[in-house]
């Protein structure tokens, strides 16, 4: 007795021999009307007898008792939306994905970042905040010389550790607005007060170095010409300011010594205009690097080279 797939490929092949009867048969019917019309052409034997011919060729050919089916289908294996369907159809998406993921995949040039792209990514200030809500304790005012910082007591009475870093936080405000002039001239009438006076500036200097780091950070000229600036005044506060800044040099130096390297380009026979726009950060970055070497003392130089590879000693012969 033959089995359940033995008869069911039985049916499949009866199907596809009845398929095929039905093209011949087509294939007959066309020929025999081609005939037909060349014989009436040239008068040779009548239509009639070239119809029987083909008949009894038909029947000689196939099995008249089978029925002819009326159109050609599709055999289907399985049945649409069993488990043997839904299996198949996962192995087949399977594979699929296997040869997509054995593809050479294409190899995209990498385009190199521009290391001087501004950084918009830093944490925006809070003095413009505090501002707004009378938290400092200054005021503008438009003076015929420009603007100017009205403070509301004298400064030697500020709180030091509580002021110069929220100052110093507003460094890295947009230039040309009033936050921007606020934050910068703080800093700078702050500093400035406290010449001479160490115990002012040395127990804030670690609490002014994230504010620094995130002004570094923006990547944009003027404000990192205003930490240059800054850096500057620090260090002729007082001479144990130096030693102080020497832990923080990795988080200081590494933008500086972006811009420190930027210069000296060749330009050729074109003219460089960063000096009259203030946009030159080459010798103010100079400077500031021979300031923090001369008040360093004898561990500022290494560690200065350390981060500013470029960089060589005031001292050197």
């Amino acid at each position: 007795m033959p089995r359940g797939n033995d008869m069911f490929e039985l049916k499949l092949r009866k199907k596809l021999l009845s398929q095929q009867l039905s093209v011949v048969d087509d294939k007959f019917d066309r020929l025999s009307r081609i005939l037909d019309k060349k014989i009436a052409i040239k008068g040779g034997r009548s239509s009639q007898s070239k119809q029987t011919s083909l008949e009894s060729a038909k029947r000689s050919f196939r099995n008249t008792s089978e029925p002819e089916p009326k159109k050609l289908m599709v055999p289907q294996t399985t049945i649409p939306g069993s488990k043997i369907d839904l299996v198949r159809k996962r192995n087949v998406i399977r594979r699929h994905n296997e040869l997509e993921r054995r593809k050479p995949k294409p190899k995209h040039k990498m385009e190199r970042a521009d290391p001087f792209k501004i950084n918009t990514n830093v944490p925006e200030s809070l003095l413009p905040r505090r501002y707004t809500r009378g938290e400092l304790p200054c005021t503008v005012e438009h003076r015929s010389s420009g603007l100017a910082l009205s403070w509301m007591c004298p400064l030697h009475n500020l709180d030091y550790e509580h002021y110069l870093p929220i100052f110093m936080d507003g460094v890295r405000c947009a230039e040309g607005s009033v936050h921007s002039f606020i934050a910068r001239q703080g800093v700078y009438e702050l500093i400035q007060d406290a010449l001479g006076h160490s115990d002012r500036v040395l127990d804030v200097i670690d609490l002014c170095v994230l504010p620094l780091r995130y002004a570094l950070s923006t990547k944009r000229s003027d404000v990192v010409l205003a930490v240059v600036n800054i850096i500057k005044q620090l260090c002729t506060v007082h001479p144990a300011v130096g030693p102080r800044l020497i832990p923080h040099y990795r988080q200081i130096l590494g933008i500086l010594n972006l811009f420190y390297c930027k210069g000296g380009k060749n330009l050729g026979d074109a003219m460089d205009y960063k000096q009259f726009n203030s946009d030159d950060l080459v010798v103010p970055i100079a400077e500031v690097l021979e300031m923090m070497e001369r008040t360093g003392g004898p561990n500022a130089f290494v560690n200065i080279k350390f981060m500013v590879p470029t960089y060589t000693s005031a001292f050197a012969n």
